[in-house]
């Protein structure tokens, strides 16, 4: 029996509590978002009929109008049901709130660094590179963003982290469990969002292709696990039919979209130079003599061509999201905790070196910003991507994450549970996902319904959206007829940033506006009975 480590076991322990202040402090303050609401409300529906309708009767949860992202029977069908599943158990348990809501994708987040740890250290038997890999995963930016929301993004780098164990497993000669791996993988990612599996496919078929004369059984390894995900995902494909959603979504350009994947995975995963390393090293190292092929090399040759594969196949995806890019995360950071263990410097002048270069891209985004500065030099109009600011980006997350945290949904919210009632009507330029969760209200969106044409006017007009929403749409003002039904109130909210609670880094908002802002809301003036026109 090896001894134990008791040094890399404290160290396990400290990035394992710093993973657990970063994923689960303050989890349930800030509202959620347009695309957690939708995965709450659908929940609550699936608690409400046993499956998630679009609609309760009362309103609407779509994106795209029922009969596009529903089916007949008025089953959302935009997205595979994992994740709303997954919190319908939640609400269940714990009740239909905030936290409960992100729970079980934060509890898989922290399971991802736990997992990470273990299946690295089982890859390349090094403490070091199994520490970095979970330090560097705990501390990025994006990995936290994500896996704090009520949204498949935990299931997503919790599957790909099991498929690079899978593939490590079937070149081992352990066939059955790699398959079964590789396949439960597959149909996790598959039912959380389809979009993300071609990379992970693509890149172990060209991986098979190249490697399989060294490995027994590998083809029909990887064939029984493409052919046992198939058989589980055909009943979605059947049922869902997702190829006719693909006519309703956008047509951007491909190669600009493989650049920006590229680009955007510099500053928000890893920096792209640190990819540079291997190839001065051959450069310049001494040639050792040939040494035999380990499976660990090889999975690192999948890690290789899974990049440019998950780059090139999310392109081709309606859509520019970075969240497409999250099975690069561990892939990603594996391949760096290798580099920096392997190619600089043996004995204690290479852990000094590798320590400081840890520091520098855990604590900053110093690495991915400078190599880039000088294209801050040309002319803007030559520059087709925003070039972000240097910072400390784990600073500053471990401050957003203990900081008290205020918007201007959260401040509308708080104003109509004191104001308001549940079931009331309020009539807004938006979806009003969020009135309809935290408040219960019916909510009449102007871009569909005109105020002039309702049958009975609203409890509430809101002349500006109660969401944050990227583009600020004029403000909507009644007639002088109808504003004489109602009191007008001037409601003091902050100025949040557009779209303030979403994960994607450039758009986060990390601490609460100083700005403030008048939303003008308008209440009806009580009648003792309902105001029709």
């Amino acid at each position: 029996m090896p001894a134990i480590n008791y040094k890399a076991a404290v160290l396990y322990v400290l990035i394992g509590c710093l993973a657990l202040f970063l994923i689960f402090y303050h989890l349930g303050e800030r509202p959620m978002w347009g695309d957690e609401l939708t995965t709450a409300l659908l929940s609550v529906n699936i608690i409400k009929f046993g499956l998630p309708k679009v609609s309760d009767g009362k309103n609407s949860i779509t994106y795209m109008g029922e009969g596009i992202d529903s089916d007949k029977y008025g089953n959302g069908t935009w997205t595979a049901w994992l994740a709303e599943y997954v919190t319908e158990v939640s609400f269940k348990l714990f009740g239909q709130t905030t936290a409960a809501a992100r729970l079980p994708f934060a509890i898989i987040g922290f399971i991802c660094v736990a997992l990470m740890a273990f299946v690295v250290w089982r890859i390349y038997g090094s403490h070091e590179i199994s520490l970095m890999s979970m330090l560097f995963l705990t501390t990025s930016e994006v990995f936290i963003l994500h896996v704090r929301q009520c949204r498949y993004y935990s299931l997503i780098v919790a599957a790909e982290i099991v498929f690079i164990w899978g593939v490590y497993v079937l070149l081992k000669g352990r066939r059955q469990a790699g398959t079964a791996l590789l396949a439960a993988a597959l149909t996790v990612q598959f039912y959380s969002n389809y979009i993300v599996i071609a990379g992970s496919i693509v890149a172990l078929c060209v991986l098979l292709a190249t490697i399989y004369r060294r490995y027994d059984g590998v083809l029909r390894g990887g064939a029984a696990a493409f052919i046992i995900f198939s058989a589980l995902s055909m009943p979605w494909i059947l049922y869902a039919r997702p190829w006719r959603q693909a006519g309703h979504t956008g047509n951007e350009n491909i190669v600009e979209k493989v650049v920006y994947y590229l680009w955007e995975m510099n500053f928000h995963i890893v920096a792209l130079i640190i990819f540079l390393v291997p190839l001065i090293y051959q450069l310049i190292k001494p040639h050792d003599e040939q040494r035999v092929r380990q499976p660990a090399d090889d999975v690192q040759l999948y890690l290789w061509i899974l990049i440019p594969s998950v780059a090139a196949t999310v392109s081709l995806a309606p859509g520019v999201f970075l969240r497409y890019l999250l099975p690069l995360l561990p892939a990603s950071l594996i391949l760096q905790s290798v580099i920096l263990k392997r190619c600089l410097g043996r004995g204690a002048c290479g852990r000094v070196v590798r320590v400081a270069l840890v520091l520098v891209l855990c604590l900053t985004n110093f690495a991915a910003y400078y190599p880039f500065y000088p294209i801050k030099l040309l002319d803007p109009s030559n520059v087709p991507f925003k070039i972000h600011s240097p910072g400390l980006s784990l600073p500053t997350l471990i401050r957003a994450t203990y900081t008290p945290y205020s918007d201007r949904p959260g401040d509308v919210i708080k104003f109509l549970k004191k104001e308001g009632a549940e079931g009331q009507s309020v009539l807004t330029s938006d979806s009003g996902m969020s009135l309809i969760f935290y408040n219960g209200m019916r909510i009449i969106n102007s871009s569909t319904e005109s105020l002039e044409n309702l049958k009975e006017l609203p409890d509430w007009i809101f002349t500006e959206s109660a969401a944050v929403l990227p583009k600020r749409q004029p403000p909507m003002y009644p007639s002088k007829e109808i504003a004489a039904l109602y009191t007008p109130i001037t409601l003091r909210v902050h100025a949040s940033r557009k779209c303030g609670a979403i994960p994607e880094p450039d758009m986060h908002e990390s601490f609460s506006s100083q700005d403030w802002e008048d939303l003008l809301v308008f209440r009806k003036k009580a009648t003792g009975k309902n105001t029709e026109k």
